[in-house]
């Protein structure tokens, strides 16, 4: 699910997709492809989860790293964390206004 989708006019897609200055609400974790496997895919689910990356916190991608862009820092709550895009893949973010 690399692509962002429109949603009563709300743009949902993966943290992995977004850019320095987008922001949105997480919408859900999804445990698929691009995770690592099961057991990998299933341990960075959890970890995400544990970190504070659940359904409806407020998050910004502050910095990403250049050339490439990975890895990207995101503000969930108060904390900021740094993640690579292949961990960021599993979290879906509801994007707000034009950022994509």
């Amino acid at each position: 699910m690399d692509s962002c989708r429109a949603w009563h006019e709300e743009a949902i897609c993966s943290l992995a997709r977004l850019h320095k200055g987008d922001r949105g609400v997480v919408s859900g974790i999804a445990e698929g492809n691009d995770t690592g496997g099961d057991v990998a895919g299933s341990t960075i689910v959890r970890r995400l989860m544990e970190l504070g990356f659940v359904p409806g916190e407020r998050i910004e991608v502050i910095e990403e790293q250049r050339p490439g862009g990975d890895p990207i820092a995101v503000r969930i709550g108060c904390s900021i964390f740094a993640l690579r895009r292949r961990e960021a893949q599993a979290v879906m973010v509801r994007v707000d206004g034009e950022a994509q």
